[in-house]
């Protein structure tokens, strides 16, 4: 017969062989577990164009690699400004596009199959470097301001897509942006584009002044952030043969207007289109736009 104390040593045996056992099927289910997760996000196409229902979530699009592919025509280049609700009384209220008309055109484009490219990897393709995927877009902003770090650049990181800044010389820093948040856009593939010291009228400028602006503006932004800057943005759109011919001087590839149309590889590659997008832009009028080339109306600062 067996004794008190035996019998204890058995339960307790029983009791640490349940345990492992228990163990041993958690630690399984949790691999599980883990491997579909991981199949689940990385499965089907939509994952490029999802953006994630919480806003400050960053998806796994953020870390990939340049866009890619075989394509080497025309690209379609939007033109923002202040992604912002307009206050009452602001001067060029359609300058000022609400957060989340943004957020829906960035969702409709994206859904659309387009991809985020930067003018660096548009003039690369154009000119026997790596091609781009099947349909490209470029995202620039203009001048420089602290949307495009606060809201901007989350909204296109959730779809791993790069924008391309054009900042003026005189908005780095109070009132603009610092060289933190520029080179935090930097670090998600942005790159910079050079859009004169001080925004004026380029046509109107002295000569001395126009190399200012022009290279001037170039050479701080290659020192500052330690970026080659190859794009230039005329401000406001407005140049003529003596600045075009001061942008090419510099050292820049290319430059962008404020005239409507699609950018192509035959272009004047300093006179390229861009599409104007203003805050009361439905997204599917921006759908519709750059397909057709069209750009919305307005005056600029």
């Amino acid at each position: 017969m067996t004794g008190a104390p035996e019998r204890t040593a058995i339960r307790r045996r029983r009791a640490i062989a349940a345990l492992m056992i228990v163990g041993a099927a958690l630690a399984i289910f949790a691999v599980v577990a883990s491997s579909g997760a991981l199949n689940e996000e990385s499965s089907g196409p939509s994952a490029e164009g999802r953006l994630p229902n919480n806003p400050g979530a960053e998806s796994g699009a953020a870390k990939r690699a340049p866009a890619r592919g075989s394509y080497r025509g025309s690209v379609p280049i939007l033109m923002y400004h202040v992604i912002k609700a307009p206050a009452p009384g602001v001067a060029y209220p359609e300058l000022w596009a609400p957060p989340a008309t943004f957020r829906a055109t960035i969702a409709a484009l994206a859904q659309a199959g387009y991809r985020g490219v930067t003018m660096a990897q548009v003039w690369a393709a154009w000119h026997g470097g790596d091609g781009l995927p099947a349909k490209p877009i470029v995202v620039s902003f203009d001048d420089g301001y602290l949307s495009h770090f606060v809201t901007a650049r989350p909204i296109l990181k959730q779809v791993g897509w790069p924008g391309v800044l054009n900042l003026e010389g005189k908005n780095i820093g109070p009132g603009g942006l610092t060289i933190s948040q520029v080179n935090g856009l930097i670090s998600d593939r942005w790159e910079i584009g050079a859009h004169s010291m001080t925004h004026p009228d380029l046509t109107t400028v002295s000569s001395a002044q126009l190399e200012r602006e022009v290279a001037g503006s170039r050479a701080l932004l290659e020192r500052t952030f330690k970026v080659s800057v190859t794009t230039f943005c005329y401000p406001a759109g407005r140049n003529d043969a003596s600045v075009r011919a001061a942008v090419k001087a510099a050292g820049y590839s290319n430059a962008t207007t404020v005239d409507p149309g699609i950018a192509a590889p035959t272009d004047d590659p300093f006179a390229l289109p861009r599409i104007r997008v203003n805050g009361t832009d439905s997204p599917q009028t921006v759908l519709s736009r750059v397909e057709s080339g069209a750009g919305a109306g307005g005056a600029y600062g």
